[in-house]
């Protein structure tokens, strides 16, 4: 006889790490001739066939159609269910999301995008919303993404960009690698109305520090420019365009919020979600909270740049 049994379905905070724990183990103890069925499915939706195993440990396949039928249809319905559990938004009208990206049975949700909706989750943001967006958002105009958004504003749109001090020397005491006043790479989120000020950057970065013997001399950070795109990928684990400040690979590169994002009215952003097609919208006050970001006067708007 055949004993198998469900050693565990281990429900995760979000339903994405499903995929990651979906198991079938055999019971701890067999009788001596049983033929347990082994079958561990971590990697949806390939379908794993299980293999029977005599009690010599010979492996035998026994996946039938209807098992396979089984299995597909079970991977069909987390997949189902995953998507469900994500707060997606589609605005409805002439610059709605177009059919392919709405249709819910052609949503992928890749590993980035599960990477960043943890640290969001493990973040304890609880205003957070997602918005799948046309594959042509960054071919519109300012205000038409905040139709797509829903947003009331545009001042309300944002980015992050990753910046490189290429002037960076690494701090003498190693015990202060991950120093917020000295790093090599900073991610600055900013609105899309305004404009990084370089110099402003220097003089507020080299501002984190007092007055004194630590404080950097005023050269120190006047080569400040835009990271090159396979390093802010590198870094970042995310694309052109779908840069977001939760789920860094690096999570030791450290935020920076433009001073005027705090102000934005009502205060609520939108941002990168982890995939130039998904945005990450919250509400200021958390975002700035749980990435434990650095508030900074380093924009200032764009007829004005």
């Amino acid at each position: 006889a055949c004993h198998a049994r469900y050693s565990s379905l281990f429900i995760m905070p979000s339903i994405s790490n499903l995929h990651n724990h979906l198991e079938l183990a055999p019971a701890a103890a067999f009788p001596q001739n049983s033929t347990p069925l082994n079958f561990t499915c971590i990697n949806p939706p390939c379908l794993c066939r299980p293999t029977l195993r005599s009690h010599r440990g010979h492996p035998r396949n026994i996946m039938s159609a209807q098992t396979e039928t089984q299995l597909s249809s079970l991977v069909d319905k987390i997949a189902a269910l995953e998507k469900s559990s994500w707060n997606i938004t589609h605005q409805k009208g002439s610059s709605s999301p177009s059919s392919d990206n709405a249709d819910a049975s052609t949503i992928i949700i890749t590993p980035d995008l599960r990477r960043a909706r943890r640290h969001v989750q493990e973040s304890h943001c609880y205003s957070s919303t997602w918005n799948l967006c046309p594959s042509n958002y960054y071919k519109l105009g300012l205000d038409e993404r905040k139709v797509i958004l829903g947003a009331h504003s545009t001042s309300q749109l944002c980015k992050a960009c990753l910046f490189e001090n290429k002037n960076f020397v690494p701090n003498e005491d190693m015990k202060t690698a991950e120093d917020p006043t000295n790093s090599r790479y900073y991610l600055v989120v900013v609105q899309y109305v305004e404009s990084i000020n370089t110099k402003k950057l220097a003089s507020e970065l080299r501002g984190l520090r007092p007055q004194g013997p630590t404080r950097f001399d005023p050269g120190y950070f006047a080569d400040l420019r835009l990271a090159p795109e396979e390093i802010s990928e590198q870094l970042t684990g995310y694309g052109h365009n779908g840069v977001s400040p939760f789920g860094m690979l690096d999570r030791s590169i450290p935020v920076l919020v433009c001073k005027s994002i705090m102000n934005v009215k009502p205060g609520f952003v939108w941002m990168g979600g982890g995939h130039k097609d998904w945005k990450l919208g919250m509400a200021v006050s958390e975002f700035a909270q749980a990435l434990n970001a650095i508030v900074l006067d380093v924009s200032e708007p764009r007829d004005a740049a």
